[in-house]
């Protein structure tokens, strides 16, 4: 048995790991790289292993650092199953579809602007929505905990991550001339107290654990707290007649989101201020989650609301835009407003057009919601940049910038050491994986304080023997 790291390694973005294991390739994810545009592009189209090689793909969820690949993945061979829940193959579908429209409509955008200028520089889109047509052919879901056989001495299960809807963690049994070995992947993992999603139980009998580190040095701000935040901010925006600008991951923090301020808005607790949800995928996906309300990835106590209350994801105050004319025309009309927008770290999409219209003027309020992977627009934005670039070409910053880790749907340090402390018994190896190093070096710092060892931290195509 081996484990190679193909991304996710030393880094956030791009989740890919292949096990290899009694004669079979199988991998762990097949993410997008996001970050620096040539540095990502070139990762993106590089392949470090024979794609026609690999057996099957287990795939945990349906963000595109986790799945986005897998369109080229096909383009370069592979011909194997894609295996997954069924709330992460209809996610996915939409991800990969609306990330081949991204890259196609931005590629245009981005060289038209730079063929006026007389600029040599062009891109080109990683694949089109013909790759991903191929690629969804290969999708096969799965239930939660039903087990499936890869080979006569290989299966694997999916268990509730609580991340997203449909996110999984994924065990392998492998059995082996020294016996059964279990190789478990956290996927990204959920909180312990989450808006929408029923938290991860810890597994048993765990032999090799590949666990995120995304948040693996840091606390989040209690989500009960929140309301409070987004009660300020709207009051700010409503009293400037100012927008506030979301970049949301189109799956999860669009929903939560809405959902906060659904109830808000019934409860008085703000006033009935315009919501836009400007993402043609977001509306897709939030489409889903009205579908799946009664789901086992949600919480007991998320059910009982919808039960109650009715669609969370559908009142009075939210529009949900679909149309490029409509998306358009929001950038003439006087706030205050709320856009919600992808892509969450703001490196492509409608957010992009809504950043350049209203970054310059001081009643911009722009709420980071999510993660910012190093090099993306959203981290530059997060650090207090004055000047950034968008489509190439450079825009004063004067809006107000804000984060808000409340609503990450990733485990903190804490939810990260409840899981690990809950492991019984302690797993063989440990490899400490999507997170930056600054984050992954605080974890592992804090388990070897507690008596852990057997910890690895890999880089990018680092591969190590599982005995």
């Amino acid at each position: 048995m081996r484990i190679g790291f193909y991304g996710g390694a030393g880094e956030v973005t791009g989740s890919r790991h292949l096990l290899e294991a009694e004669g079979l390739k199988v991998l762990l994810d097949c993410g997008l790289f996001q970050g620096h545009r040539k540095e990502s592009l070139d990762k993106n189209r590089a392949c470090p292993f024979d794609a026609a090689s690999v057996d099957a793909v287990l795939l945990s969820h349906a963000h595109v650092d986790h799945c986005g690949s897998l369109p080229l993945l096909v383009k370069k061979g592979f011909r194997g199953p894609i295996r997954c829940t069924a709330a992460t193959r209809e996610i996915t579908a939409i991800m990969l579809m609306d990330s081949a429209h991204l890259q196609e409509s931005d590629a245009q955008f981005f060289n038209k602007i730079h063929a006026r200028r007389g600029d040599a520089e062009r891109i080109e889109p990683l694949y089109t929505k013909d790759d991903v047509e191929a690629c969804l052919k290969l999708f096969v879901s799965h239930q939660y905990e039903e087990w499936a056989a890869l080979s006569d001495k290989v299966r694997f299960r999916f268990h509730n991550a609580g991340h997203v809807l449909g996110s999984a963690m994924t065990e392998v049994e492998v059995k082996t001339a020294k016996g059964l070995r279990r190789v478990f992947f956290t996927g990204d993992l959920g909180r312990r107290k989450a808006l929408l999603m029923d938290p991860p139980r810890v597994p048993k009998n765990a032999d090799y654990l590949l666990i995120e580190t995304t948040y693996g040095d840091r606390v989040h701000e209690p989500v009960d707290r929140v309301e409070g935040i987004l009660k300020t901010v709207v009051a700010r925006a409503i009293a400037e007649k100012g927008k506030i600008l979301i970049p949301s991951f189109a799956l999860e923090r669009t929903q939560e989101i809405v959902f906060v301020l659904e109830k808000m808005v019934r409860r008085g607790q703000i006033p009935k201020i315009p919501i836009f949800v400007d993402s043609p995928m977001a509306v897709n996906i939030t489409e889903i989650f009205s579908r799946h309300l009664d789901g086992f990835s949600f919480s007991p106590e998320f059910r009982d609301y919808a039960a109650q209350e009715g669609d969370p994801f559908v009142f009075q105050n939210v529009r949900y835009v679909r149309g490029v004319e409509e998306s358009q025309s929001l950038n003439d009309m006087p706030g205050p407003m709320i856009i919600l927008s992808a892509s969450g770290m703001c490196e492509g999409g409608r957010i992009l057009h809504h950043l350049r219209n209203n970054l310059d003027k001081d009643t911009t309020r722009v709420l980071l919601v999510g993660y910012q992977a190093q090099g993306t627009l959203g981290r530059r934005l997060q650090e207090g940049a004055k000047k950034v670039k968008i489509f190439g070409l450079e825009h004063p910053v004067w809006a107000h910038v804000q984060t808000l880790h409340t609503f990450s749907a990733h485990a903190d340090r804490d939810d990260l050491m409840a899981f690990l402390t809950g492991l019984a018994p302690r797993p063989r190896r440990t490899f400490l994986v999507h997170g930056d190093p600054a984050e992954r070096d605080a974890l592992a710092a804090r388990l070897k304080a507690e008596g852990w060892d057997r910890l690895e931290r890999p880089e990018y195509k680092d591969s190590f023997e599982l005995e």
